[in-house]
């Protein structure tokens, strides 16, 4: 889902604007200007100075607009299975050690919630859409202007991403912003001569590893060593979870270059623990954040932002306020090396900015405390893409702007460059046939619908491409052999069987609520996890609720 690099209907191409506010740049140095002035053109913030200085040249004819906030970069998410973002979440029934006790054919409830339905979304011409709108509006009332991307497979077989108005980590098309890839070939993934040449290309890798807390977990990092003392681990290793990993491989992990990406709600619920951040830190990690999905995680990057927090704290306050902010913008961009466009706020950088309510007490405290109803705007490039209405008017001047359901903000989801597979597909009618969709489920593949303008070009009809739920070619995590002195050729990582959804076996399910603090089911589910830390529920809920809600 690239960003589109349009710019908003009736607008010239190199729109101008200027925000006032708090301005906390996430910058190395830590610079914060408690009143301050963010100056835009085009894609591009133009300068940045105090509410006091001049304007910068070309600017004394533009209306400074009072945020009434504290404005940040862009959260940058570095690990989210987008397209799973429609389904409740799952009330986890018992502690698993590893990712192939809870996922497939051998867990009924992963069936009933995540195979089943996503098999008929995915494969249905006018529920597949539905899905794609709905994830990328979530992902931005969320606050979030960079992630994974969604994937889509043709009946011809061909294969490629979705581009919409959330930037994609996998698909820039901008040389200044180097693409990642969270796929790797079979072969790739399975031969460590192979899978080290991957490594040693341009490009960031973002796979699973070592997902779980038990020895085969474990098991999956330690086959990175392919011969005594040889690891296949570069810089351009990015790890997603890594939950099982000692103080000692962090050491080695970091030693060969390697980073992390930490999804800390996803591994609680699952794994009833986390990562040794402690250790990781110790060692010198690189780390990122990402809400993995909606089935077992947050909703997206704020609330992430906070499991992180409540996480760290338990663990002897690891991170401060300040460090759990920059995994979410600065640090997130070094890991994909794009920190001299994006992750701070500074001359020359991308206007990826998220503004929110207030400019009192502590900058980074105020972000991750900031509940999704105090978000005031998102940008990205320098468009307007979400925001209280009053802003949005004047940001995004002549855009069709849609009302984000059960809040007061609205969207503005139009790009000329976005994907024709959505083709003018508002929010709201996304809402209604996913929600229909899904408490119809049991009879849904008896209403075969013809597929939309846009899905079908040329004969070649898009489906979602769901990974671990069909076969796709690729690789999410390496399967290199644990070197042993037998010298098995067993593969390590996940055994995750790829069985088709029966229709006859599908429940109805409630559709996943764009946000936290709107979702009152996510919160009574939430409650309920027993896998979670004593009141550790309880205090992100607190967190997450609307101010003043009971």
């Amino acid at each position: 889902m690239p960003t589109g690099t349009g710019t908003p209907a009736g607008t010239p191409a190199a729109f101008r604007f200027a925000l006032r506010g708090r301005i906390v740049t996430l910058d190395a140095p830590g610079t914060v200007l408690d009143d301050g002035i963010l100056y835009v053109t085009g894609q591009l913030i133009e300068d940045i100075r105090p509410a006091t200085a001049p304007p910068p040249p070309g600017f004394d004819q533009v209306k400074v607009v009072d945020t009434g906030g504290s404005v940040y970069p862009g959260l940058i998410e570095l690990h989210n299975h987008l397209p799973y973002d429609v389904l409740p979440l799952w009330l986890v029934p018992k502690k698993y050690g590893n990712r192939s006790q809870w996922g497939g054919s051998g867990n009924p409830a992963y069936h009933r919630l995540v195979t089943g339905p996503m098999s008929a979304l995915g494969e249905d011409p006018r529920l597949m859409p539905a899905v794609v709108r709905y994830v990328e509006a979530k992902a931005l009332v969320n606050g979030t202007t960079t992630s994974q991307g969604i994937a889509l497979f043709s009946n011809a077989g061909a294969r490629r991403m979705y581009r919409g108005v959330i930037r994609n980590v996998e698909q820039t098309d901008t040389p200044d912003l180097p693409e990642a890839a969270s796929r790797i070939a079979d072969v790739e993934a399975t031969d460590a001569v192979k899978f080290l040449a991957r490594l040693q290309q341009p490009h960031r890798l973002l796979l699973h590893l070592a997902e779980g807390v038990d020895d085969a977990a474990r098991a999956h990092f330690q086959a990175l060593q392919f011969q005594p003392g040889k690891w296949a681990i570069t810089d351009n290793l990015v790890g997603i979870h890594c939950t099982a990993l000692t103080a000692a491989d962090f050491t080695t992990f970091a030693g060969h270059g390697g980073s992390m990406v930490w999804s800390p709600l996803s591994n609680l619920l699952l794994y009833g623990q986390t990562a040794d951040i402690a250790a990781a830190k110790k060692a010198g990690v690189l780390m990122g954040l990402g809400s993995d999905w909606s089935v077992s995680g947050s909703k997206g990057l704020l609330g992430e932002l906070k499991a992180a927090r409540l996480t760290s704290t338990a663990a002897g306050s690891v991170f401060s306020d300040r460090e759990l902010a920059a995994m979410a913008t600065r640090d997130a961009a070094r890991i994909l090396r794009w920190d001299h466009a994006l992750g701070s706020l500074q001359p020359g950088m991308r206007a990826d900015l998220l503004v929110v309510d207030g400019a009192q007490g502590d900058p980074y405290t105020a972000l991750i405390d900031a509940r999704d109803t105090d978000i005031r705007l998102v940008t990205i490039d320098g468009t307007a893409r979400y925001g209280t209405p009053a802003l949005m008017k004047v940001l995004a001047p002549g855009a069709s702007l849609e009302p984000a359901p059960g809040s007061a903000q609205v969207l503005n989801l139009h790009d000329d460059s976005t994907d024709p597979v959505v083709a003018g597909l508002t929010l709201a009618e996304a809402t209604d046939r996913l929600t229909h969709a899904l408490a119809d489920l049991p009879t849904l593949p008896a209403h075969p619908a013809p597929p939309p303008v846009g899905l079908v070009e040329g004969g070649v009809q898009w489906r979602l491409a769901l990974d671990e739920i069909q076969p796709t070619g690729a690789e999410l995590r390496p399967r290199l052999p644990l070197l042993t002195e037998a010298h098995t050729l067993s593969p390590t990582g996940p055994v995750i069987d790829l069985v088709a959804a029966a229709p006859q076996a599908l429940e109805a399910v409630v559709l996943d609520g764009l946000t936290a603090s709107g979702d009152t089911t996510f919160l009574k589910t939430l409650s309920g996890e027993t896998n979670l830390p004593t009141d550790y529920a309880a205090q992100l809920s607190d967190l997450l609720k609307k101010a003043g809600s009971g």
